[in-house]
């Protein structure tokens, strides 16, 4: 009867033993796995709205194309997400998140000169504090709103 009582214990402790590390081991891949989709999730398609078109302040005129709304997502670095919603239309929500930061690009207009935006780009930089990054954002949907042909680079606007 020694053997087999022997036996059983043995077999209970090594159950025990090799259940343990499975069990501590388990818990760490699922809290990075769900930690990795929460980082990279961003608003479906089902959270997109159409939006009226309509006059968004600081501008003055309508926009050139769609507008839509979906959630907002705000960064490291003080930019929120999406600018634009997966149709290509300004996302309203975000065009009245940078309304105070990037003012002077956003009001420009439908028709301004290339130089009349890096104008405007410098006075948001220098008078409404926007750091270049947020400037950038600014400027996108600026473009987005009004329809300009053509492309500034923010970081290489000298001011």
């Amino acid at each position: 009867m020694k053997p087999i009582l022997l036996s059983l214990l043995l077999a209970l402790g090594c159950a025990c033993g090799s259940s343990q590390p499975t069990a501590q081991a388990s818990p760490s891949p699922s809290a990075s796995s769900s930690a990795a989709a929460t980082a990279d999730a961003s608003p479906s398609a089902s959270d997109e709205v159409p939006v009226d078109s309509q006059v968004l302040a600081p501008a003055t005129d309508r926009p050139d194309g769609s507008l839509c709304s979906a959630p907002l997502q705000t960064t490291a670095d003080g930019n929120a997400t999406p600018l634009l919603c997966r149709t290509g239309a300004v996302n309203v929500r975000a065009w009245k998140f940078y309304a105070t930061i990037s003012a002077s690009v956003l009001g420009l207009g439908l028709n301004p000169t290339q130089g009349q935006v890096e104008s405007a780009i410098c006075d948001d930089l220098n008078h409404n504090h926007a750091t270049r990054p947020e400037e950038a954002s600014g400027y996108k949907l600026a473009a987005a709103y009004y329809g300009w042909s053509f492309t500034i680079d923010v970081s290489k606007v000298s001011c």
